[in-house]
């Protein structure tokens, strides 16, 4: 039994913070959790606690345990406070008694069931100042994935885990609608209404005896050794077969997978689709796999059925799409693929041509369109000239053109000058892509100091142990929110890597060991990303789950844009630092 005459108050840690276990103390809470469900699914008496670790009789709080089975979640319980080993019996014990009565007889699977357990710490007070009705008010006072919430007031009394909120793909905002949506006393009782926010430990155990997965935010850390040539080359190859996987009979590509409900959602964006189709060539390239090569052509024959001449030419055109807009953002992206796709001399003769129709968006003062008439628009300047741009810089690898030189001589002075006058992250890699590969061509200075510019302002934006606590979101680029980093940071890599090829290019040894840094940091947060069978514990579907790219470290939303800005970006890595060594 339990040391006799422990206090409840005893070690017990302080607001905010958590119940700290090692791993062998949670082995211990696994194994009394299994021994409860056995014991409950053969009708044998509740499990005596013959025996407890002496460390882990000072160890208080509250144990929920959850019981999943191929992803779906059969049970949920959770105990009062306590010592941590009584109250994961407790908690073991009620899961158990819902599981039997919700299915039976399960004495056959027992041994198959996945065992769930979060260690709940102490809950403290957000400001009473805050008002969490306001949107993103909580952002410096609640980590998404790290805080759970728990709401209290005169009418209400609902908790959120950091675990809930990630397996549901559920953001803070969502949860706290939700909650208000079912109370409607909250709107006039915010001043009476507590926010709090609390930590928890977490880890599962999938089968008897097997070994205790922990993880943080819902996933388990990579660390920085992890970027080696055979570790980018795994991610890689798992990646670009996730999106193979993820292609269609006519040649698209899903949009969206959301493993926390097992669905599948759809989105008519035809520029992250192009996108898709171009990180595919490239891997096709790169790796020389036929299935690539075919995913590539299928999607190739797709687009090009929106292929046009340009009114009034026949040697340019354009790609036209079924919404009338035909953004020049298509366009550019789908001549990417021709130039990056293993066969790309096939191609050629409509690649010179969706160069010929680029060329001509361009205006005088350097300035690109971008929509092909009859289309109107000067918008997306962030996106689409960088792309166009990097798409007139991969043709002139194939075959140097006056014509390009000069649009590149004309871009220069209008975007540097846009780019000083209102900075975005989002407009940097693109831009820096494109003048970077070029300025590898002719060695014009300013091209060089123009990546460079690009490049140290961004970087400036990386999270590290300096300005950040949490080691799982080092090397990720807060772009628009302090301390915030997301799917992002894959396509500032792209750039980031162009830069570091340029500054080793150039001989400015210095300014390219900073950027192997940052190279190897952003990286490290993009594998980070990447799903990993120990992190598909509540996932119904593996093959529509594992090798992707998540959207942040707190939201499992997979969509086909971001898993191939991470694709392009990590086989862009994996080039710069070991070059091609397979």
């Amino acid at each position: 039994m339990l040391a006799p005459g422990m206090p409840a108050s005893a070690a017990t840690p302080k607001p905010g913070g958590l119940v700290s276990l090692d791993a062998e103390q949670r082995t211990f809470l696994s194994r009394i959790a299994r021994r409860t469900l056995n014991d409950a699914a053969r009708g044998r008496p509740a499990y005596e606690l013959a025996f407890v670790p002496a460390p882990l009789t000072k160890k208080h709080g509250e144990v929920i345990i959850r019981l999943r089975h191929a992803g779906y979640l059969l049970a949920s319980a959770s105990s009062g406070p306590g010592d941590v080993a009584t109250v994961t019996r407790d908690a073991a014990l009620a899961a158990a008694e819902i599981w039997i009565k919700r299915y039976g007889d399960v004495t056959d699977l027992r041994d198959t069931i996945l065992i769930e357990i979060e260690v709940v710490g102490p809950p403290e007070p957000v400001p009473t100042k805050v008002d969490w009705t306001v949107p993103r008010a909580l952002d410096p006072f609640i980590e998404p994935g790290v805080h759970g919430i728990v709401l209290h007031g005169p009418t209400v009394h609902k908790r959120f885990t950091p675990t809930e909120l990630i397996t549901s793909d559920m953001v803070l905002t969502d949860a706290l609608k939700s909650i208000a949506q079912k109370t409607h006393s909250i709107a006039t009782d915010v001043e009476k209404t507590r926010l709090m926010r609390f930590r928890t430990e977490h880890w599962y155990q999938a089968a008897p005896a097997g070994r205790v997965v922990s993880l943080h935010r819902g996933m388990t850390l990579v660390k920085p050794e992890a970027v080696t040539a055979a570790g980018l080359d795994t991610a890689i190859e798992a990646l670009g077969d996730y999106i193979i996987y993820r292609q269609q009979p006519s040649g698209l590509f899903t949009y969206q997978y959301e493993p926390a409900w097992d669905r599948y959602v759809d989105e008519e964006n035809l520029v992250r689709q192009v996108g898709a189709t171009m990180a595919v060539a490239a891997y096709a390239l790169s790796s020389g796999r036929g299935g690539a090569a075919s995913a590539a052509d299928a999607a190739i024959r797709f687009h090009l059925q929106g292929l046009r001449d340009v009114p009034g030419r026949t040697d340019a055109a354009y790609i036209a799409t079924s919404d009338g807009r035909n953004k020049l953002g298509v366009t550019a992206l789908l001549c990417l693929a021709l130039g990056e796709h293993p066969a790309a001399e096939t191609y050629a003769e409509t690649r010179r041509k969706l160069v010929a129709g680029m060329l001509m968006l361009q205006q005088p003062t350097g300035m690109f369109a971008t929509a092909f008439p009859p289309a109107r628009d000067v918008g997306a300047q962030d996106y689409f000239p960088g792309e166009a741009l990097l798409a007139l810089a991969s043709h002139h690898e194939h075959e140097p053109s006056t014509e390009v030189l000069d649009a590149f001589d004309k871009a220069i002075g209008f975007y540097r000058d846009y780019f000083r006058s209102r900075p975005s992250p989002a407009f940097v890699p693109w831009q820096v892509q494109a003048f970077a590969k070029m300025a590898r061509h002719n060695k014009r200075q300013e091209y060089i100091d123009y990546v460079f510019e690009l490049t140290d302002w961004l970087a400036v934006k990386q999270l590290s142990q300096t300005n950040c606590e949490w080691p799982e979101l080092w090397g990720g680029i807060a772009g628009y929110q302090p301390g915030r980093a997301g799917v992002s940071t894959a396509s500032y890599l792209e750039g980031f890597a162009d830069a570091l090829a340029l500054a080793q290019h150039t001989g400015d040894a210095a300014r390219a060991a900073r950027y192997e840094k940052l190279v190897r940091g952003a990286a490290r947060f993009v594998l980070q990303l990447q799903f990993r069978k120990d992190e598909a514990y509540f996932v119904r579907s593996m093959k529509d789950t594992v090798g992707a790219i998540r959207a942040s470290p707190s939201l499992n939303l997979l969509r086909i844009d971001h898993c191939q800005h991470a694709l392009s970006a990590l086989m862009k890595t994996r080039q710069v630092l070991f070059g091609d060594d397979r």
